[in-house]
């Protein structure tokens, strides 16, 4: 029953090894191309008669409203509270003198300087705002989900927002950018790292359950190889989320940093490797407990990521690739990477007792 206990945890931790970290992949790429994409904004409080084309509505500048600067908390025009109080028609302004001809501003600093009365003229055009949610097809959505868009439209023009990009990417085809260039930014690294120190903690669990369980099947007391690297790996990957994101004025400490990602892809692979060796030499004795099938899936699939790693650091040694050809194998490599623990999942059997003689 232990045992039982042990495998059915192991499964359920191997599982979550490869959902977690998928995730924050692909989570990742979804929430930048969403904000990227986000263009509906609010609009000035502008008592527009009605919301129609050719609508005017002049405002005189002066040093009372530090002379229509929109910028000023002393401009008379506040923005909307909502995104669907926008106006259905692009706003443009302009500048006028008291006879209606239009002047050239290059800074509302400068119509104090002008002898005679400007005004600032807003004028609802002919032409349909796309930046108004009411000229949508997503209206509906907002009509039941209004909380939604307004905290998209939030976190979009929140002063801490970056993007690694200003358009959307489909960086496993076409290598736009790298995985840390969009996940180390806000707000995506308050969704990317979270998920990836949970994997962190399920990676020592994962190591920890199979430790266990084949010690317990050979009854031997020893910590086997896989059980040390996949430890030293879990490590590194912490240190690189951790770091991520950070700047340092030292160059040792850049580099650094830099070789936390190498040695946690090492240790990995390395403890893949010994863990599948050891279920090899066991699979025939323990044949109650494993697909025999899913062990030499997973003995193939060590050697295609061994020698698939091999000859992607061949390659780099001799070539510089394109910063295109590098971010398409970095974020399909990490992305790969993560069968193994599915090939985990599927490779112990099903059973609600395993047998008695453990």
């Amino acid at each position: 029953m232990i045992l039982s206990r042990s495998i059915r945890r192991l499964r359920i931790t191997a599982f979550l090894l490869f959902l977690i970290p998928t995730i924050g992949l692909l989570g990742s790429i979804f929430f930048h191309n969403y904000l990227v994409t986000f263009n509906y904004d609010k609009d000035l409080k502008i008592n527009f008669k009605s919301d129609m084309p050719g609508e005017k509505i002049s405002i005189l500048c002066n040093e009372s409203n530090e002379y229509c600067d929109s910028r000023s908390d002393l401009f008379n025009f506040k923005f909307q509270e909502n995104l669907n109080e926008c106006f259905k028609y692009h706003v443009v302004s302009y500048f006028i003198d008291e006879n209606s001809k239009l002047i050239e501003i290059e800074s509302t600093k400068d119509i104090k300087n002008i002898g005679s009365k400007v005004y600032r003229e807003y004028l609802l055009t002919e032409t349909l705002s796309d930046q108004c949610i009411l000229n949508s097809d997503l209206l509906v959505y907002y009509k039941f989900f209004p909380f939604f868009f307004e905290a998209s439209h939030k976190l979009k023009k929140h002063e801490k927002t970056q993007f690694g990009t200003g358009f959307t990417i489909n960086p496993f085809f076409k290598g736009e950018t790298s995985i840390s260039n969009i996940v180390k930014r806000f707000p995506f690294n308050f969704f990317f790292k979270p998920l990836l120190f949970i994997t962190v903690v399920c990676m020592i669990f994962y190591w920890y359950y199979f430790n266990s369980i084949i010690k317990k099947l050979t009854n031997e007391s020893k910590n086997y190889y896989f059980f040390k690297f996949g430890i030293l790996s879990a490590l590194f990957l912490f240190l690189h989320i951790f770091f991520l994101g950070w700047t340092f004025e030292s160059e040792f400490l850049t580099k650094l940093r830099r070789t936390y990602v190498v040695f946690f892809i090492l240790f990995e692979i390395l403890a893949q490797s010994f863990l599948i060796k050891k279920l090899w030499l066991m699979k025939n004795n323990y044949a109650e407990y494993l697909n025999t099938l899913v062990v030499y899936a997973k003995l193939i699939f060590v050697v295609f990521v061994c020698s698939s790693t091999m000859i992607i650091l061949a390659i780099l040694m001799f070539y510089n690739l394109s910063p295109k050809i590098d971010y398409i194998l970095e974020w399909n490599y990490f992305l790969i990477l993560l069968i193994f623990y599915f090939l985990s999942y599927i490779m112990w059997k099903k059973l609600n007792v395993y047998p008695s003689s453990t």
